[in-house]
């Protein structure tokens, strides 16, 4: 699937992440936690949820998800902002962004 918003690109199936037409570059794991809010949105995701979704069978602190969420503020533009990735305080996380779904095609390689 492939979601654009605002001034970006998301490709799951390619696994790739565009702003205004530049590649940007994501760890797995952040790529992750970026399409979970996106397919999940507006919901908001409680963080123990996340955590179990990022690391299924790993025990990881919790520190580590905004470390994550600021990789992903940071490759989509909205680094500082929040306005896109939204923090719910002791709660978890939300995507707010108007978002327009598309089928992907797998690129050649």
């Amino acid at each position: 699937m492939r979601y654009d918003f605002g001034r970006c690109h998301l490709d799951t199936v390619n696994r790739e992440l565009t702003l205004d037409g530049a590649s940007m570059h994501l760890s797995p794991k952040a790529f992750e936690l970026l399409r979970l809010l996106i397919e999940d949105r507006p919901r908001v995701i409680p963080k123990a949820e996340l955590m179990q979704r990022l690391w299924p069978d790993s025990f990881v602190e919790e520190a580590n998800l905004p470390v994550l969420v600021a990789e992903a503020r940071a490759a989509i533009g909205d680094a500082g902002v929040g306005h896109t990735i939204k923090t719910h305080h002791r709660v978890g996380y939300g995507f707010a962004a108007d978002v327009r779904e598309t089928p992907s095609h797998r690129s050649r390689p």
